[in-house]
């Protein structure tokens, strides 16, 4: 083979090493130093933070990219070590470049840099969503991890196009799938409650276009309500209350002393759903006053709604209503047993 001959064998075969078809295979120095040893996507075993010798490990990621600038693990290890090492603006930048180009650790790290408040992050939420659902989709269980708890902290509410129910359930499925320690089984626990608990897309539609209307933030506490314990009971109070008839209840702290989440407070919002379970509309807390049953008066039992206005027809109501969803957790109607009196008003139908 003449020298020209080899010169131009020896040029290709650079080519090759370092074209992005290629880029995902080969091991560099880049690799063998600043690789994350739980980057799904990485080629050596990968390097514990402590272990990282950090000037060279910058150097060979430069230089990497130098050879390939297309190559996302190789940005994502730079952007690795630049963060490590207090160089957070060019930390940053550089992993958000490694995330778009579809470098599934980098979009998790830099969804959790978003949420974090990390130094020149971006600070919006549904940045975090975008890049954290793209990583779970992908298969990252921390991804996944993150994304279901933030959905179900309601951290996502205020996003468009966010996971659907299915998507969430096929997360918790995955993370079951691949779980590796006790905790992550701990959260497939906690999980799978909140989903069978989350409010329904309806219900969530119907709140989110309440609370624009109102101007409130998107994190904004709430939850769902249903008054009565039948059918035909949710329906007719439901119908009390949006006619403006009924614009008190009357609960018992014993029946939410397990439940702390459906305590309530003055300012609270809740989506009201009717005996099928529908949004009718949304309410809002204006006051609290809490007593003993027997000194409930006609005063109080005004606001009830007219079948129950008279305070015997009231205390014969509540009376049977208390005993029926006391029973459950081993308790019964007493005289002196504490009530409140929660006054509402409807903001949204």
């Amino acid at each position: 083979m003449t020298f020209a001959l080899k010169l131009i064998a020896s040029v290709v075969g650079v080519a090759l090493l370092i074209s992005p078809a290629k880029a995902d295979t080969v091991i560099t120095e880049c690799d063998r130093l600043a690789a994350h040893p739980e980057d799904p996507q990485k080629v050596t075993p990968g390097v514990h933070q402590n272990d990282i010798d950090y000037p060279k490990a910058i150097a060979a990621c430069e230089q990497a990219l130098v050879a390939n600038p297309s190559d996302p693990r190789a940005r994502y290890q730079l952007a690795r070590v630049l963060f490590y090492t207090n160089q957070n603006e060019r930390a940053v930048a550089e992993m958000k470049r490694a995330a778009d180009a579809g470098h599934i650790q980098a979009q998790y790290i830099f969804a959790t840099f978003i949420a974090r408040q990390r130094p020149f992050a971006p600070t919006d939420i549904c940045l975090a969503e975008q890049y954290w659902r793209q990583a779970a989709t992908a298969g990252r269980q921390a991804a996944r991890v993150q994304y279901v708890r933030f959905t179900l902290q309601q951290r996502f509410a205020g996003c468009a196009n966010v996971a659907t129910d299915a998507e969430l359930r096929s997360f918790v499925d995955g993370i079951a799938k691949d779980s590796k320690s006790v905790y992550e089984n701990l959260f497939v626990e906690d999980f799978n409650e909140g989903l069978k608990n989350r409010p329904s897309e309806a219900a969530r539609s119907s709140w989110q276009r309440c609370r624009t209307s109102l101007g409130l933030p998107a994190d904004e506490p709430w939850r769902v309500r249903r008054f009565g314990d039948t059918e035909s009971m949710t329906n007719a109070l439901t119908a009390l209350i949006l006619s403006g008839e009924k614009t008190v209840t009357a609960t018992t702290p014993w029946s939410y002393g397990r439940d702390p989440d459906r305590r309530p407070y003055e300012g609270a919002y809740a989506v009201l759903l009717n005996g099928k379970g529908e949004p009718a509309g949304v309410l809002r807390t204006t006051s609290l006053q809490t007593k003993p049953f027997n000194q409930v008066t006609e005063e109080d039992s005004r606001y009830e709604g007219k079948p129950v206005r008279p305070l015997d027809a009231w205390q014969k109501v509540h009376r049977d209503f208390f005993n029926r969803t006391l029973a459950p957790i081993g308790k019964v109607w007493s005289a002196d047993m504490p009530v409140t009196l929660e006054k509402f008003e409807v903001v949204c139908r």
